[in-house]
């Protein structure tokens, strides 16, 4: 059952994706619209029942644009895809944040110093580079966009994205 509402300023640009509760409460206190909603599932409150979101747009424009996305264990996590970045390892549990060049050795917190890395990975590659433990990354790491929101939702999220974005332009 989905959690995530992806929620629209009131221009339609994506502004974050929050969580079930949050996104129908800002319905209820009429602060939003619901654009997309899950039809299967709807929300049973005693003997009412309530349109579960999917999107959400704002009624009240909201003037903040984040030039960069907030570094977190967790944008961390969702950039990498919940999966160990060293080759050879695709563990999903027991994930941890590694600095690819050591802070102990002067590694700074930024997108491209940190990798999502099992902890059996991390424990390997110790305080050393991955050159120095003879371990290689997937894929380089990257500073992920403001847009990439949308990235982050679940797949039932994106489709009703997309088939309102394909509605709006008929």
């Amino acid at each position: 059952m989905n959690t995530q509402v992806l929620v629209l300023n009131a221009d339609f640009t994506p502004l974050n994706v929050t969580s079930l509760i949050r996104g129908f409460v800002l319905v209820q206190k009429s602060k939003a619209e619901i654009l997309a909603s899950d039809e299967k599932n709807p929300i049973h409150a005693g003997d009412r029942e309530f349109k579960r979101p999917l999107i959400i747009r704002l009624f009240e424009f909201i003037n903040f644009r984040r030039e960069r996305a907030k570094l977190t264990r967790n944008t961390i996590f969702q950039r990498d895809g919940h999966v160990c970045q060293y080759e050879g390892c695709d563990n999903k549990k027991n994930l941890t944040v590694d600095h690819i060049y050591p802070k102990s050795r002067g590694g700074k917190n930024t997108w491209k110093n940190m990798v999502t890395a099992c902890s059996s990975c991390n424990v390997w590659k110790d305080n050393k580079t991955p050159e120095e433990a003879n371990m290689k990354l997937k894929r380089p790491p990257f500073e992920p966009s403001v847009s990439d929101y949308l990235t982050a939702c679940n797949t039932t999220v994106q489709h009703a994205f997309y088939r309102l974005m394909d509605a709006d332009n008929y």
